[in-house]
């Protein structure tokens, strides 16, 4: 197993220990994403997920596109996560080359970048639902090491937020939510 899988892997069963744990009635609850409620969270997320399932079977690049019926989250939740679980345990699929989200790259390096944005989500959908998301500090200063890197190209692509001042003696989990445009209070 690469690092890469194993990080991206440690932040997928992060957000599935809040995922398990959001109350039945909290799931319309507004989240920190403008626009989106904790069911979309999770719609994103697996649409994500969705998206590394079909590259890593050795298939072209496809845009996250999150599932049409979200009627029951903690399963497409966990159809999605089992899937790309799968999929990216299968002989060679960490090796795949092509085209992917931010360039030409691996399979094993595209999951080396996305395994932030599992991370985030577990925040924001803790503040959605109320449930107390505990975020992996190495995944966190992982994450805010290539968060920095590709800020701008990120930024361009409206996938995170203006940055939140946080004091520079803060924990590198709130430094991380910050950078990447969350207030973490």
């Amino acid at each position: 197993m690469s690092e890469n899988l194993r990080n991206f892997t440690k932040a997928l069963y992060g957000m599935d220990a809040v995922v398990q744990r959001v109350p039945a009635g909290a799931w319309d609850n507004d989240s920190p994403c403008v626009g989106w409620t904790a069911r979309d969270v999770v719609a994103h997320q697996v649409g994500v997920l969705d998206g590394v399932t079909h590259m890593a079977r050795g298939n072209e690049m496809i845009r996250p596109s999150p599932p049409a019926d979200v009627s029951d989250p903690l399963a497409v939740w966990a159809r999605g996560r089992d899937e790309v679980l799968e999929a990216l345990d299968q002989p060679g699929a960490l090796q795949h080359e092509g085209q992917y989200w931010f360039g030409p790259m691996s399979i094993d390096g595209l999951i080396g970048i996305v395994q932030w944005d599992p991370l985030t989500h577990t925040w924001d959908l803790g503040e959605a639902t109320g449930v107390e998301a505990v975020l992996d500090e190495s995944l966190a200063q992982l994450s805010y090491d290539r968060i920095s890197s590709m800020r701008e190209t990120l930024m361009a692509m409206k996938l995170i937020g203006e940055a939140v001042d946080v004091p520079a003696e803060a924990g590198i989990v709130s430094r991380y939510l910050g950078l990447v445009g969350r207030d973490p209070g």
